[in-house]
């Protein structure tokens, strides 16, 4: 079969021994091209001759692109990723990719870190991506080589504390965000600290997605829905003032005049870790603020546990009588 690729180029995605055989895909900037590629792969199935080319002269855009036609254009964040995998390429001076080697990402690293002041956390991220693309391509037969960062380890990276408020500074918080000339900021700030919501979420609720006595936050970082309770009194006050208007800028001015000094890069998250801090303080159970959060990994919950009553104390209950 030969389709068009939202990207104009043109996919062949053929199984030249039929069904259940070893399946061909590979993608062309051209119809004619695709169609001589699709004769003589299956010319060469049945003359008994492998149907891979001997040299593969794909450079490492190219092998992105053509995860991008294929299967990146399907994600979220697809075109960002694909912006980011090609800004990689370039600052790799796009090499060919059978001559890409685990040396050439790790000196990459390195001269990121030195030259760039690139973090760690970036770097794992950028590994990530690159891995991905030759992981999907191998699962599609476009690449048959073995992916070269697969025994790459990432950097090992220091869990930093997670900052939340204390009941006097929440009260300080609201206060400030009430007086705001923002007429969605006092909401959404309650309901990101009611529910532990991404500001994003919390901001972009509609009154489709309030039910009594909840809400559910369908455009989500991992694509998943999720409903978490609300209190009647919230349910009733939250329903009168959707949908929102944009209020990030002016929570940071609120936190600013209420005298709150927060980490760098946790501004509008703090209303989520404030929420998971005290509920967990509060004796709340740690698989339901995973469901909360929606977090599909538990070690991402987990970062919250030490904040659980009693848990220090434990190691005296239990320890060994002397």
């Amino acid at each position: 079969m030969i389709r068009k690729l939202p990207s104009g180029r043109w996919q062949v995605d053929i199984q030249p021994g039929g069904r259940g055989q070893k399946r061909v895909r590979k993608s062309f900037d051209s119809k004619a091209e695709a169609l001589r590629f699709e004769r003589w792969a299956l010319n060469s199935h049945a003359a008994g001759e492998d149907w891979n080319p001997s040299k593969d002269t794909r450079t490492l855009k190219g092998l992105i692109q053509q995860w991008y036609d294929s299967h990146g254009h399907t994600l979220k964040d697809g075109a960002a990723r694909k912006k980011k995998l090609d800004d990689i390429a370039e600052r790799l001076r796009n090499p060919r990719a059978t001559r890409f080697t685990v040396s050439d990402f790790a000196m990459y690293r390195r001269l990121r870190m030195e030259n760039d002041g690139v973090g760690k956390n970036t770097l794992n991220h950028e590994h990530t991506y690159l891995s991905a693309v030759f992981n999907e391509l191998i699962r599609q037969g476009e690449w048959n080589h073995s992916n070269p960062l697969k025994k790459l380890r990432k950097f090992k990276l220091d869990e930093h504390e997670l900052a939340f408020l204390n009941q006097e500074q929440i009260d300080r918080l609201l206060k400030e965000c009430k007086a705001s000339s923002n007429p969605s900021l006092y909401h959404v700030t309650r309901l990101a600290l009611a529910t532990g919501a991404r500001w994003s979420e919390a901001e972009g609720v509609t009154m489709s997605s309030f039910t009594p006595h909840r809400v559910t936050y369908n455009y989500t970082k991992s694509g998943k829905s999720r409903s978490v309770p609300i209190s009647d009194k919230l349910y009733r006050e939250l329903i009168k003032e959707v949908p929102f208007v944009s209020c990030s800028a002016a929570f940071r001015k609120a936190v600013e005049r209420a005298g709150i000094d927060l980490p760098r890069g946790q501004l509008t998250h703090v209303c989520r870790h404030t929420f998971a801090s005290h509920f967990v303080m509060n004796g709340g159970d740690i698989l339901v603020l995973q469901k909360a959060l929606g977090h599909s990994d538990i070690k991402l919950t987990l970062r919250y546990a030490h904040l659980a009553p009693g848990r220090i104390n434990d190691v005296v209950c239990y320890a060994p009588s002397l």
